[in-house]
């Protein structure tokens, strides 16, 4: 939920329209809708819409195409005039009375959502024996709209199909037509149409709309960066729902929000809402509606204040979720210059609860930060903020208790998971009170799951969670039934665990378990208790329409016997057993009826026996080959089994598993290992020398993530990678929550409760990161449920309660991006690696829904900060570029700090004001982001740790140092990343003419293989590294090692370009040697305006005679050739040998070239981190008798060393020798 749905309504709506109270008056408008440029109108019964009306109006334009002739003949289409009317003739001379012509709009698809009926309005002109069939489909289903081939009158005539009639229901956003005539007899024969229409009925009251006026989080402060709440009231006598609801600007068409999702009454009005930055400038912006059965209306256009661009941005961060009354409250602000003004409020609607300065806690990620506490603010209230410097936060609640308002969204989650059911059965109408999106329902899929790999027999494994946004069932997720279970059996005392929203009479937490181990007895039953995978790699489409459901067809997925799942079985026993416990735990609570209890205790005993068939095959399959890891496993297993019988055999296992592990064992977080989670089960009931062992290890954990958030003031732990953060943060949040539940330790709550800011919005983007829940939540989620995931008109999808991985280290299309780094962006701008950074997933959700339902138990509860020393490393940090030798700067507040290399501590050295390691990054590939773990302790032998994220810096472009972009042996800039080259697109050709793969040219040695086989000898296919582009700035020439095995009439043509401009390497078609040869283009001839920073790789083949061919690719580099005389670097220099971290220290260097070449760059290099010098004097371009290059930059504590470097691309890279200092304390 958010904040906003359980208020009361007059308390929502003034709420959701942002900051300060305001009157909704204003253009009140009745349909008829008027008429606006580039957008298209809503769909109503005054706005048909047209597909194709055969002159020039219309989606489609072009000419239909014949693709086919069954049985011979020809067909052919044209636009003709007849009777006055532009229309088009769709003729065919069939070879026989079997011929049958088939037409097509190329492959265009027409979105007829929102209207009821096809119209086609046809006319035969004199040809009886003509007919005509018209097919629609959507990808996955189809209709044939005429029953067959059918007559058509000899006047015009209207045929009108009812779409809702269809059975099954065809998808109206993407219809496709396939036209067929067939003549009854040999001869000519020709059918007219005029027109191809989307129309709906006429019935009813058009709704009305009222505008509120336009307010934003800043008053009277309008930039780039202001949050504007645009805010409209629909009402509709008809107490239609709108089909529509959207705010216009700038040429788009926004969905907005409801304000109160459990408001279903139209007729007296219903607020939405739409948040949004605008460009600079004034923007016009109106309303617009349509109830899809009445003509739309809109308002009046409005303009918005002038908005201009500032060079000072400041954010106000806040947990979005909002907060517990007695809960630790703080706000983070962030700018982008220092702030004079450090004052700041705490508003309850328009009322100042606390007032205070802000605490000034440095750079961090290249802005000014300053921190807010006011966990004194307590009074309950929803329409909070907190303000400075004129720039208000979203509004948040205060709560009694927050986080027990959230309970209802993390089981839809799961709900929504649910594999082989319909939507509207696992997740009831009203369910949570934060809503799926419309487009999430889907009926029941893969009820033909699965047909086994090794001998084809079908297998009933329906059912289970989907593991992610992809369909897929893997063993490794089948612990996660377990983790639900637990929150209820954990908190067994509290009645917030006993929720029971779809009305069945079992807790939901039980539900969800159920669930989940149904589907892992079907291992046990059928398998004996191994596990396997049923993987998955479609399309971004709905389950049900992946496979038919139907058992024993071609499409079943595939249950992967090739690959045991030893750590399934584990996992599953664990699940099983924890599920057979909360049963029973159920029952002997009175937490179920009476009435259920015979099904209930059977269906315990039921798992109970799954959990000992599973468990044994896990013991007997410990060492054969299989996937993951079963050790890190077993024991979770182990105490599950012992709690659920109290068998000591198992304790004995779990005793002996859990005192063999040390810290090291616990680093990984639940989605990885399950130890940490066994332990903290197991802890109540396990002897007194394991207990103190097990506290020991846990505590050592806890140290560990507490101090990696002590890194920055953010609630997150610093350890980024390329995927998401959240992942690691909320799984060992999940594990602190069940710390704190053992021990009571104050200062774990505080962390929990940071981490959650953190995650529902006080983060640099000021984004929630869980669907549907904040002011402005994660829109564009990486999941197959959203079928226009890869439409740039998609706006999103809500997923009550999922939780998104959030930032990555570096932006996955940019290696060169600020870290960290995270957008929100729809797929299809980041067709790769979307799931990177919007991914979510049951096992990534699960430590959220543990730590929701265990705060939602706790009212009242202390919490505390840190008494760890907080180890800081100074230098380098996180998106810095390294290169060379690479010396880690330490604070000196946590004994001797250590560093982690080769799976041991090396302590570092005391110099001057810091300790010191250096390490050397030579040999690593470039541009690879890395990390080095720093650990010190305090006096009492605890452990305090920070992370050191680095980024290794590419060699300047030298000749002796290429750009290696694919050796399509995984190497490279393009080959890294594993990803391939695609036919995107058949010049002249039909589809899928052209493929790319890697195979094998010598043992060892894997190259490219392009092929294409044409449909016409003019076809030429298109090559690329999908969309990707990348950046190649510096190097004059293309290098490729290319052969032609056999294919005499194969040319190859090849381009580089960018979205401003391109060359074509190739001068046109070239053909390839039939041995290998190394091939070099020279780019020099590119326009200037080519961004060779954003470079794109296109190539293209093609065959003189029609013909399949092929060619081979070994090498694809960027290069330059060695040629003149290497610049020099002189009287480099620092203007201050000494200094404090608040000093500025000034380096300048002379850069001279005797051939008069500019430097591709001039770099200071400080202790091996890269820094960019600038030149003195830009109007100064005589680089033969020198010029002067400068960078001024603050350093941490410490004795540094410097050095320049530089080239100019056509000699290798030259450096300065290594000077000592400044030293800086």
């Amino acid at each position: 939920m958010t904040s906003v749905p359980r208020l009361g309504k007059r308390t929502r709506k003034l709420m959701m329209i942002g900051l300060g109270l305001m009157v909704a008056l204003q253009a009140l408008v009745l349909a008829p809708a008027p008429s606006h440029a580039a957008v298209n109108p809503l769909p109503d019964p005054n706005n048909p819409a047209i597909f194709d009306d055969f002159d020039g109006k219309g989606i489609f334009k072009l000419d239909w195409q014949n693709w086919y002739n069954q049985s011979g003949g020809t067909g052919a289409f044209s636009k003709v005039t007849v009777d006055s009317l532009k229309v088009g003739k769709f003729a065919q001379t069939p070879a026989s009375s079997a011929s049958q012509a088939k037409f097509e709009p190329w492959h265009t698809t027409f979105d007829v959502s929102g209207y009821r009926y096809l119209n086609f309005k046809m006319k035969n002109p004199g040809y009886p024996n003509a007919r005509i069939r018209i097919l629609i489909h959507d990808g996955y289903k189809g209709h044939d709209l005429t029953g067959g081939f059918a007559a058509v009158p000899t006047t015009w005539t209207d045929t009108q199909i009812d779409l809702d009639a269809l059975s099954p229901k065809i998808n109206k956003k993407r219809i496709r037509f396939e036209i067929w005539l067939k003549q009854t007899t040999t001869g000519y024969g020709e059918i007219l149409m005029d027109h191809i229409t989307g129309t709906t009925d006429n019935t009813g009251n058009s709704p009305t709309l009222s505008a509120a006026p336009l307010t934003s989080n800043s008053g009277t402060i309008n930039n780039q960066n202001t949050t504007y709440t645009f805010k409209a009231t629909y009402t509709d006598q008809d107490n239609n729902k709108p089909y529509a609801m959207q705010v216009v600007f700038g040429d788009k068409a926004y969905n907005m929000r409801e304000a109160d999702y459990t408001d279903t009454n139209y007729a007296d009005g219903k607020d939405y809402i739409y948040l949004s930055k605008l460009p600079v400038g004034t923007t016009s912006y109106y309303f617009r509606s349509a109830d899809g059965s009445s003509p739309a209306a809109s308002t009046a256009p409005q303009n918005s204040p002038t908005v201009v661009q500032s060079t000072n941005i400041v954010d106000v961060l806040v947990s979005q979720a909002g907060y517990g009354a007695n809960d630790y409250k703080n706000a983070i602000v962030t700018s982008t210059s220092f702030l004079a003004d450090t004052s700041y409020q705490v508003l309850n609607g328009t009322t100042v609860a606390k007032s205070g300065q802000m605490t000034y806690k440095g750079s961090v990620w290249g802005k000014f930060l300053y921190t807010i506490e006011f966990p004194t603010v307590t009074a309950l209230g929803d329409n909070y903020t907190v303000k400075t410097n004129g720039v208000s936060s979203f509004p948040f609640p205060i709560k009694a208790n927050v986080w027990d308002g959230y309970k209802d969204e993390m089981t839809a989650f799961y709900r929504i998971q649910r594999a082989s059911v319909a939507t509207s059965d696992a997740y009831p109408q009203g369910y949570s009170t934060i809503p799926p999106s419309d487009k999430v329902f889907h009926p029941a899929g893969h009820l033909d799951d699965a047909k086994r790999l090794d001998n084809g027999q079908s297998v009933d494994l329906t059912g289970g969670h989907y593991d992610a946004g992809d369909y897929g069932k893997y063993g490794a997720n089948q612990w996660v039934g377990a983790e639900i279970v637990l929150a209820y059996l954990r908190n067994i005392d509290s009645p917030s665990v006993k929720f029971d929203n779809d009305n069945n009479d079992i807790p939901d937490l039980i539900d969800e378990g159920i669930f989940a181990s149904d589907y892992i007895v079907k291992f046990a039953d059928q398998f004996n208790g191994a596990f396997y995978d049923i993987s998955h790699h479609g399309a971004f489409v709905h389950p049900n329409k992946e496979t038919d459901g139907i058992p024993s067809n071609a499409d079943d997925r595939k249950l992967r016997t090739d690959v045991l799942s030893v750590e399934g079985s584990a996992k599953g026993a664990a699940t099983v057993a924890a599920t057979a416990r909360a049963i029973r735990t159920a029952i002997a609570e009175g937490d179920v009826p009476a009435s259920l209890v015979p099904d209930l205790t059977a269906t315990a005993n039921e798992y109970e026996a799954a959990a000992v068939t599973l468990y044994d095959f896990m013991v007997a399959n410990l060492t054969s080959p299989q996937r993951g890891d079963v050790n890190k496993s077993r024991i979770f297993a182990d105490v599950e089994m012992y709690l659920l019988t109290n068998d000591v055999d198992y304790k004995n296992a779990a005793t002996t598993a859990a005192n063999a592990l040390t810290f090291d064992d616990l680093s990984s977080t639940a989605y990885w290992s399950m130890r940490p989670i066994a332990l903290a089960e197991f802890y109540p009931v396990a002897d007194t020398t394991t207990q103190a062992h097990i506290q020991d290890l846990l505590e050592q954990q806890f140290h560990y993530v507490m101090t990696l958030m002590d890194d920055t003031p953010y609630g997150v732990m610093n350890q980024f990678s390329n995927f998401g953060v959240n992942e690691p943060l909320m799984s060992y949040i999940g594990d602190m929550m069940r710390y704190y539940e053992l021990f009571g330790d104050p200062d774990t709550l505080r962390v929990i409760q940071r981490a959650m800011y953190w995650v529902y919005g006080q983060n640099p983007w000021n984004i929630s990161w869980v669907s549907g829940i904040g002011s402005d939540y994660v829109d564009f989620i990486h999941t197959r449920l959203d079928e226009e995931s890869s439409s740039s008109a998609n706006q999103g999808i809500v997923i009550p309660g999922a939780m998104v991985s959030g930032a990555n280290i570096k932006d996955t299309k940019d290696m060169y991006s600020v870290s960290p780094w995270y957008e929100d962006r729809y797929q299809g701008a980041d067709n790769m690696n979307q799931w990177r950074y919007n991914e979510y997933s049951v096992n990534i959700q699960a430590g959220m829904l543990y730590t929701v339902m265990g705060l939602s138990t706790i009212n009242n509860a202390v919490t505390s900060p840190s008494n760890l020393p907080e180890l800081q490393v100074s230098s380098p940090i996180l998106g810095d570029y390294v290169r060379g030798d690479v010396t880690v700067f330490a604070s000196t507040n946590a004994g001797t700090p250590a560093v982690r290399t080769g799976g041991t501590y090396v302590p570092m050295t005391l110099t001057g004001a810091a300790y010191e390691y250096t390490f050397n990054t030579s040999t690593v590939t470039p541009l690879s982001n890395l990390v080095m773990r720093v650990r010190g302790n305090d006096t009492s032998g605890n452990h305090t740790f920070s992370n050191m994220h680095y980024t290794v810096a590419q060699p300047l472009p030298d000749p002796s140092h290429p750009l290696l972009f694919d050796d399509f042996d995984r190497h490279g800039l393009w080959g890294l990343t594993n990803g391939q080259w695609v036919n995107w697109w058949n010049q002249n050709g039909g589809n899928n003419e052209g493929t790319f793969s890697r195979v094998e040219d010598t043992p060892g040695n894997f190259v490219g293989k392009f092929t294409q086989n044409p449909s016409h000898v003019t076809a030429q296919a298109k090559f690329q590294h999908w969309n990707e582009s990348f950046n190649v700035d510096g190097y004059r020439y293309v290098n490729m090692k290319v052969k032609n095995p056999s294919h005499p009439n194969l040319r190859m043509m090849v381009t580089l370009s960018s979205s401003t401009g391109g060359v074509n390497l190739t001068n046109g078609w070239i053909s390839i040697p039939t041995t290998w040869t190394d091939l070099q283009f020279d780019t020099s001839t590119a326009p200037a305006a080519m961004n060779r920073k954003n470079a794109v790789m296109t190539i293209w083949l093609n065959q003189t005679v029609k013909g399949y061919g092929e060619m081979f690719m070994d090498d694809l580099r960027f290069t330059n050739t060695a040629s003149g005389t290497a610049p020099t670097l002189t009287a480099g220099s620092v203007n201050a040998a000494t200094g404090n971290t608040q000093s500025n220290f000034a380096f300048t260097v002379t850069y001279t070239d005797a051939d008069n070449q500019a430097p591709y760059a001039v770099e200071l290099v400080t202790d091996g981190v890269v820094r960019k010098m600038v030149e003195l004097n830009p109007s100064d371009t005589n680089y033969a008798d020198g010029k002067q290059y400068r960078v001024v930059t603050r350093l941490s504590k410490g004795n540094h060393k410097y050095y320049f470097t530089t080239t100019d691309m056509t000699s290798d890279a030259v450096s300065t020798t290594v000077a000592t200092g400044p030293s800086v304390n």
